[in-house]
């Protein structure tokens, strides 16, 4: 099957602060992208990195950016009409499945999940959107979120917000008084994805997730984001639960950026 990517040399037309040290960034132009996919965006002189898709209507591209390195910290400091350039969409997007879904978002994880809340908004599903960070401050995207009119619950780790506890603690809880959820997707840390997964897996729901590896060349060449046989960029980002289980690396090893292998602590 063809896959039709653009490469655009573009220029920032706004910025907004969308959580603490996080930014969305618009630029000219369109991708024909699904949910899930992601861009490689060139930062001139200095980084090329992997970066979700947080807008993919309308004329313009936006990439929601947490800062925590200097390509990132480059990113976030644009002005407007300064240029960069995306190439993309790279990947594998979401499936539209379930009549009653439930998305599940954790840190900047927000970033890929606000087009599918969209997207499954328009296909008539009316998902239920839980949001969650260490802190009320971290919460990512959250105001555009609540503007979708979608059931929205908040956790915070801290208790500064909404349900103290984590992202995943809240779907239990949710699930326990809710049954007719059909399809739960999420992304945020691996931890988080492994709860989540295994939540699932509890209740009998297909899902999906979208994992954040480290990924250098974005089209499976380089294998920095290798989990096992399969490459996040190439395979992923999106994969099925079921998936993920069969996966031993999954939610215990990460690469580094030489793409040696490395116990994931936290």
């Amino acid at each position: 099957m063809k896959v039709e990517r653009a490469c655009l040399a573009t220029a920032l037309t706004q910025r907004r602060h969308s959580g603490e040290n996080c930014f969305s960034l618009f630029f000219e132009g369109t991708l024909q992208a699904k949910p899930g996919q992601f861009a490689m965006v060139w930062i001139p002189g200095l980084d090329e990195i992997p970066m979700s898709l947080s807008h993919i209507q309308g004329d313009e591209i936006g990439i929601t950016v947490k800062v925590v390195g200097e390509a990132t910290e480059a990113l976030c400091s644009l002005k407007k009409g300064d240029r960069v350039r995306i190439r993309g969409p790279f990947g594998r997007g979401f499936d539209l499945n379930g009549k009653n879904p439930i998305i599940v978002a954790g840190g900047v994880g927000a970033a890929p999940l606000l087009p599918l809340a969209k997207r499954l908004a328009e296909e008539t599903a009316r998902p239920t959107i839980i949001i969650g960070a260490k802190t009320k401050k971290e919460l990512v995207l959250i105001d555009e979120f609540k503007d979708l009119g979608l059931d929205t619950l908040i956790a915070s780790d801290d208790g500064s917000i909404g349900y103290h506890g984590t992202a995943s603690g809240l779907l239990s809880e949710t699930l326990e008084d809710r049954a007719d959820f059909d399809a739960i997707y999420c992304c945020g840390p691996e931890p988080m994805i492994q709860s989540v997964a295994r939540t699932a897996e509890k209740w009998s729901i297909w899902g999906q997730a979208a994992l954040e590896r480290l990924m250098k060349c974005g089209v499976g060449i380089c294998g920095s984001c290798a989990i096992n046989e399969k490459l996040v960029c190439r395979d992923g980002p999106v994969f099925d639960f079921a998936e993920l289980k069969q996966l031993p690396e999954f939610g215990r090893i990460k690469r580094d950026a030489a793409g040696r292998a490395r116990p994931r602590l936290e």
